[in-house]
């Protein structure tokens, strides 16, 4: 890995805990404990959010609350950016730039506006570059 900051997209925290996809669990935690021990990683507001809707409810095999609860405090460890005015017009700006999801704009606007050059994603296009921000799968 790096000791840059990596900024993770709610799909690497998810799959950290869909036992459904084992290939994929295996290869989110072990990005997960890495920026763990680097302390290089980062999440937003948004991630979060998502975070908790998706392991609680949409998971085929959703968390228990309190397990739940457990992850979002582990990662208390990451640097948390908030989602703000200025990363909402960002946001924004990049969709319409790139056709975007307003979403995935969004986690892109909060690693520009934070000097985060690598945002990782299952999502987003491999190797993708906006406005100085690349999108990597490290799922791959």
């Amino acid at each position: 890995m790096s000791d840059k900051p990596v900024l993770f997209d709610t799909n690497i925290l998810v799959y950290a805990n869909d036992v459904s996809n084992p290939e994929k669990q295996v290869k989110a935690r072990q990005c997960i404990r890495s920026t763990l021990l680097e302390g290089n990683g980062v999440l937003t507001t948004q991630v979060l959010a998502e975070f908790w809707v998706t392991v609680t409810m949409k998971l085929p095999q959703p968390l228990e609350r309190t397990l739940a609860r457990e992850q979002m405090r582990l990662f208390s460890s990451f640097l948390i950016l908030p989602v703000d005015h200025a990363t909402i017009f960002s946001a924004l700006h990049l969709q319409e730039q790139y056709s975007l999801s307003y979403w995935d704009a969004q986690i892109i606007a909060s690693a520009r506006l934070a000097g985060i050059e690598t945002v990782w994603s299952e999502d987003m296009q491999q190797d993708g570059l906006y406005d100085g921000v690349r999108v990597l799968n490290p799922l791959l």
